[in-house]
């Protein structure tokens, strides 16, 4: 009889020590994904093409960004915006005077405002970053 509930106790413990095992490892800490490869990455950057526009205040500027989205599918999803993301850009130019933007911090000010302009359009994500390619300002 002792050794019967033994097999029991000691068949019960397996069994809880294999569905905790497999919650802790399914449910508490999911499988870590690797970081994106400089390949991946680069496969994930969106050209904005040259654009050449009026600031506030009457300046010209001529500007290029590179826009890096976090995966394939909202690289996708830029490429299919890209008139939308175009207008959003110039929308944030037009906003912006010469003295923001060559200001200390003028450079960052225009890449957070094309970030978040950009992101407000984007239905199932956001981009991680915008690289400033060349600017002119006149």
């Amino acid at each position: 009889m002792n050794l019967k509930r033994s097999l029991m106790i000691s068949g019960v413990i397996a069994v809880v020590l294999v569905a905790g095992a497999g919650y802790y490892e399914y449910v508490v800490v999911p499988g870590e994904k690797a970081p994106p490869t400089a390949a991946e990455l680069q496969a994930w950057q969106y050209p904005v093409e040259q654009i050449t526009t009026n600031l506030a205040g009457g300046s010209t500027i001529q500007v290029q960004f590179t826009v890096q989205a976090p995966n394939a599918a909202i690289n996708a999803e830029l490429q299919d915006m890209s008139s939308q993301v175009d207008d959003a850009v110039i929308g944030v130019l037009h906003n912006l005077s010469s003295y923001t933007i060559m200001q200390h911090g003028g450079y960052t000010i225009l890449r957070d405002d094309v970030a978040k302009k950009i992101n407000a359009l984007l239905p199932n994500g956001k981009i991680d970053t915008v690289y400033i390619d060349s600017l002119i300002v006149q």
